[in-house]
């Protein structure tokens, strides 16, 4: 699998090698340097650098450009989400310049840098981050339940052994605390924002919950997720569903219902290979193609929000 730390933005042979200390960014290939931007935007519960990869083209109209969000590797032992992430960096640099002229790509492709190294040393299930908690046997939060939306609701635990630990406060963690601060750096101009995750081969999205807050149709959010979908299988042949989070069921403090909050208007939370079939143990030759399927559904949506 993908070491996120020893990276050439994304080569085959370089997938199954234990994280290292090299920052990825420094590889970057240099004639996409100017396209690129890495920045770190904090600093994990060990001590990690959590990145943001920022990509944009025709520099001088950024502060003007739509901004297409990505977060990936908030659970420890989803390997294929910063995978997927970084196959996305190698091809907008590479592949796709034009996607990056209409709109500022930002990345965050791994933000639970902590909890991914202890899934590749010691648990590969590990979940959470490696916080201390209150109850010295059991370590972790659980991140996509301590961003500050309906934290504690449901799907939480105040339980500091259980996998779904909340935290004792709403960002409570340095690591949900650098993703917020990334987003609030351009709240006004994201247009959309990606949860990567695995497995399931699902997209989900958020009805609207907050009447104070203008956001799209559940009827617009369903197509653009149905045409991610279809753009998939015209390409590789995956099939993938699409769902609605009911009314009644509110995930508490996920990083996707704080964003749409905030009056993003296309949130969504993709759901890469398999289905089910591996679990979180997806084989090497499919993992290319989990990020395929990413590509062909981000160029989807970006060609759809630049109508």
């Amino acid at each position: 699998m993908l070491p996120f730390e020893r990276i050439h933005v994304l080569t085959s042979e370089r997938k199954t090698h234990e994280p290292g200390s090299c920052p990825y960014h420094e590889e970057l290939p240099a004639s996409t340097r100017g396209d690129v931007q890495v920045e770190e935007i904090g600093r994990s519960v060990e001590d990690r650098p959590i990145y943001q990869v920022i990509i944009n083209r025709n520099d001088s109209a950024s502060t003007d450009k739509p901004v297409i969000f990505i977060e990936a590797g908030i659970y420890a032992r989803e390997w294929v989400s910063p995978a997927s992430a970084l196959y996305l960096v190698n091809r907008l640099l590479q592949d796709s310049p034009s996607l990056s002229q209409e709109a500022e790509w930002r990345l965050v492709p791994l933000l639970n840098p902590d909890g991914y190294v202890y899934s590749w040393r010691h648990d590969r299930l590990w979940k959470k981050n490696r916080a201390s908690t209150s109850d010295s046997d059991c370590s972790g939060v659980d991140l996509n339940k301590n961003f500050g939306f309906y934290w504690g609701e449901i799907g939480s635990s105040i339980n500091p052994c259980s996998n779904m630990f909340q935290g004792p406060v709403p960002f409570s963690e340095p690591e949900t605390k650098a993703l917020r601060d990334a987003v609030y750096q351009v709240q006004n101009r994201t247009k959309a924002y990606i949860s990567l995750h695995s497995f399931g081969q699902t997209f989900s999205y958020t009805r609207n919950l907050r009447s104070d807050v203008n956001r799209t149709s559940d009827e617009e959010l369903e197509r653009i997720a149905e045409g991610m979908r279809d753009r998939i299988q015209a390409t590789s042949g995956a099939e993938y569903t699409v769902t609605r989070t009911p009314e009644s069921i509110i995930v508490g403090g996920t990083s996707e219902n704080w964003v749409a909050s905030l009056g993003v208007p296309y949130v969504y939370t993709m759901e890469l290979r398999d289905r089910g079939e591996t679990v979180f143990h997806l084989p090497e030759d499919l993992i290319d193609e989990a990020g395929e399927d990413a590509w062909a559904a981000m160029k989807y949506l970006s060609a759809e929000l630049e109508e």
